[in-house]
């Protein structure tokens, strides 16, 4: 099956088990913005009668559905991507996973791998990956924004692309750090059969998402440590450390002009962590190579925090690139038709020289 335009939002939520998924892919907040009125009409014609809730053209939101209803397709129907459960990998994730909560809901949204193909093999076509990490203030995770379509843009730009669904509140840190070292552990073992180059692990980004990526930067020695004793296992700082980071529109501080409802719910509130993990406070010469970008009308995450760590950085003798960009706002992903659009070419030829 393949859902377009010509389909209306009934046919695709009929479909077996799809609304289960999208409340995870799309998000059940999100599937209430389609009127009753228009969920019998075809997305093309809905989306001419209907205005977003921030007075843009709904066709955004039509898109993000449709992304959406092709992951879950990809999972469910063709079996061309994989929801590997990081804290049990005996078995896939499904949504009576999530049901169960804590580390059950934990994911990594991968590729479906060639299982007959020896790890290490055809190391000279191995291509970059990237695990996303998208935004939700540690409250959700945002896979119609920034998983989705930024996987799908990555992938065409020749990135083998992964997206993380990570623990949030009522789960506080390191749980969210765990879940990120779980993952670029994962994707490093099994380079070989996803056709990883695993020196090239880029970490990216968004919102909390860039506070999660930015933060593990600078953690990830301290959490391959808990890991050790959560989980039994050998875990070194070196098979977790992340080769790059592209971090948008990010929290980074817990002090200065902070996003308090990221610090919240990552920590309940705990004040003594607000200098261990304001980012800026932490980066040292052996952080990641860093792109980072901005928008000057960000009204949601004050700009200035993208701003602190590229001087942070600079102090460090850390290769880094800042974007700022005038108008794009907050959580606008890959910034499609506003001045931010260029941030995914800026991005790529910093990260590539």
């Amino acid at each position: 099956m393949r859902f377009t335009r010509y389909h209306s939002f009934n046919d695709i939520m009929g479909y077996p088990c799809m609304k289960e998924y999208l409340k995870i892919f799309f998000s059940e907040k999100n599937l209430e913005l389609f009127p009753k009125e228009v969920r019998h009409l075809p997305l093309a014609l809905a989306e001419k009668l209907v205005s977003s809730p921030w007075g843009g053209s709904f066709a955004e939101v039509v898109n993000q559905l449709l992304d959406a209803v092709w992951t879950v397709l990809d999972i469910t129907d063709s079996h061309t991507r994989r929801c590997v459960s990081l804290w049990d990998q005996a078995s896939d994730w499904t949504p009576e996973k999530e049901r169960k909560g804590g580390k059950d809901s934990v994911f990594l949204l991968t590729p479906e791998y060639d299982r007959h193909t020896e790890a290490g093999t055809d190391a000279d076509r191995n291509r970059p990956a990237v695990i996303i990490c998208p935004g939700g203030g540690y409250e959700v995770v945002c896979f119609s924004g920034e998983g989705n379509p930024v996987m799908n843009y990555m992938e065409a730009k020749g990135y083998v692309s992964f997206v993380l669904k990570y623990r949030t509140a009522p789960e506080r840190y390191p749980a969210p750090q765990e879940d990120l070292a779980l993952a670029v552990q994962y994707v490093r073992e099994h380079a070989g059969e996803y056709g990883v180059d695993a020196r090239n692990v880029m970490l990216m980004g968004f919102s909390a998402g860039g506070h999660l990526c930015g933060s593990f930067g600078c953690l990830y020695g301290e959490i391959a440590e808990v890991l050790n004793g959560e989980t039994g296992r050998e875990i070194l700082p070196e098979d977790i450390r992340p080769d790059k980071l592209c971090l948008g529109y990010p929290v980074i501080s817990f002090g200065e002009e902070c996003h308090e409802g990221s610090f919240q719910m990552l920590t309940g509130g705990e004040e003594s962590l607000r200098g261990p993990l304001s980012i800026e406070l932490r980066a040292a010469e052996n952080y990641p190579v860093t792109f980072l970008w901005t928008c000057e009308d960000d009204d949601c995450v004050p700009p200035s925090n993208a701003v602190r760590m590229a001087e942070a950085l600079k102090r460090a003798g850390v290769p880094h690139k800042l974007c700022t960009y005038p108008s794009g706002g907050h959580g606008c992903n890959l910034a499609f038709g506003n001045s931010a659009c260029r941030w995914t070419e800026e991005m790529i030829r910093f990260i590539e020289k």
